[in-house]
């Protein structure tokens, strides 16, 4: 049996991710998880993300790698480029939430919206995405938006009204791009009525994420 350690930084994610990840595997797997809401949190009110949270990132990888997993998986597109930074010194895969979806948001046209409702996320998915066009020869232009009203909505329960917000700014915003990332897993809820009202090709990461898991682990 394999096994899979996820860490977390959002609670909506913990309650769906692994639920997804078992739900789509070939083969039952032995997942184990961690939530650390400091990460987000302090990142959150210090508008950077501070030496701290980066030592404090690479011990809850170095804790998830005690359990001999047979990968790590980190939820939070927020944490990506230490992902990057920590992955050699780690003697398991570490997958990044938002890996596969970056390199698929330059496959289609060249004007990509990154939606994100976090300010930490913004930096880097544009970087990311940025990459990986760079990697692939493409230029591309990318626009963020930011709406943070939409996670205290989600932070308070209100999962309708986070996607309804979110729906209104593709609405607003979306028609204009051929292709919208919605850049942090949490806002994975909104993906139908996004892509809905704008008629764009909208992205998500759980389920590019598990699609990677499942070929870096062969389930």
């Amino acid at each position: 049996m394999k096994r899979i350690a996820i860490l977390h930084t959002v609670r909506s994610v913990y309650n769906s991710f692994s639920g997804q990840l078992k739900a789509a595997v070939s083969e039952s797997v032995a997942v184990s998880e961690m939530v650390d809401e400091f990460l987000v949190t302090n990142a959150k009110e210090k508008g950077f993300f501070p030496p701290e949270n980066r030592r404090k990132l690479y011990l809850d990888l170095l804790s998830l790698s005690e359990e001999k997993p047979d990968a790590i998986v980190v939820t939070c597109s927020s944490l990506t480029p230490f992902i990057a930074e920590f992955r050699s010194s780690m003697d398991v895969p570490v997958i990044a939430i938002d890996d596969r979806m970056c390199a698929d948001a330059v496959s289609g046209g060249e004007r990509i919206a990154v939606f994100a409702t976090a300010p930490t996320t913004v930096d880097p998915t544009v970087s990311k995405i940025q990459v990986e066009a760079d990697k692939a020869g493409k230029k591309v232009e990318i626009v963020p938006f930011l709406d943070t009203k939409a996670m205290d909505l989600l932070s308070a329960g209100d999962t309708g009204g986070h996607d309804a917000r979110l729906a209104a700014l593709a609405e607003k915003e979306g028609r204009a791009f051929d292709t919208i990332v919605l850049a942090q897993a949490s806002m994975a809820t909104a993906k139908e009525a996004v892509e809905r009202v704008s008629g764009r090709r909208t992205l998500t990461s759980p389920g590019s994420c598990i699609a990677e898991i499942r070929e870096v682990l062969g389930i």
